[in-house]
């Protein structure tokens, strides 16, 4: 079991069972001050995406793909599926980006070590949701690293970004291609259950947990 704000590089974990194809979605749940949630995906600020990739990969069996930019936010992030659900990893890009709303966040816990930072609640109807609430609804997209872009509608990512116990909403324009959806062989093994806790300041404890059992990921 590793730690999402520690990755020493010695030690790698050794992969003893081979990949494993997901044969069943994964149960995604949240537990926080506001109830059970729908999880999309937790945002894991970090210093330098490299080093949080290789770390989680040596000591957790846990592969992170390339992702893109976010030109409006001057960020760069990676992902990490987890069948129905995913960790993304984000970095400042352009240290000349306005420290503020999602790159302040970001900036902040990158600049204290790293560590779980924002979550996202996937919604069906965002602007039903976002009315609801009294959000705005904004569209979103990221270049990818193979030129396509990928695309969203987001609600709430200011309110978010300042009081991190609240969840920013999305709903993605082709659900097919969300991240959450990418199927990939972790040397872990299967994904089985993601649970996210939410404390009165935010994102606290992310517990990954494959399907023989093992908590790969606290």
């Amino acid at each position: 079991m590793c730690r999402a704000d520690r990755f020493p590089a010695q030690n790698p974990r050794k992969n003893s069972r081979p990949p494993q194809a997901h044969a069943h979605r994964s149960v995604v749940c949240v537990g926080s001050v506001q109830g059970m949630s729908e999880l999309d995906h937790v945002v894991w600020a970090v210093p330098s995406i490299r080093d949080a990739a290789d770390g989680v990969l040596q000591r957790c069996g846990l592969r992170a793909l390339p992702g893109g930019v976010h030109p409006a936010w001057g960020t760069r992030n990676a992902v990490i599926p987890l069948d129905g659900a995913y960790l993304e990893l984000v970095e400042v890009a352009d240290p000349d980006a306005p420290r503020v709303g999602f790159t302040a966040r970001v900036a902040e816990v990158a600049e204290a070590g790293g560590g779980l930072a924002m979550w996202c609640e996937r919604v069906d109807d965002i602007a039903a949701e976002a009315a609801v609430r009294g959000y705005e609804v904004v569209p979103g997209a990221r270049t990818n690293d193979d030129g396509s872009q990928l695309r969203w509608q987001l609600a709430g990512i200011a309110q978010a970004s300042a009081t991190p116990v609240l969840p920013f909403l999305i709903q993605w324009d082709d659900p097919a291609t969300m991240p959450g959806a990418i199927v990939v062989d972790h040397p872990c093994g299967a994904i089985e259950r993601v649970h996210l806790d939410v404390g009165p300041h935010g994102p606290k404890d992310l517990r990954i947990t494959t399907a023989s059992g093992e908590t790969v990921l606290r």
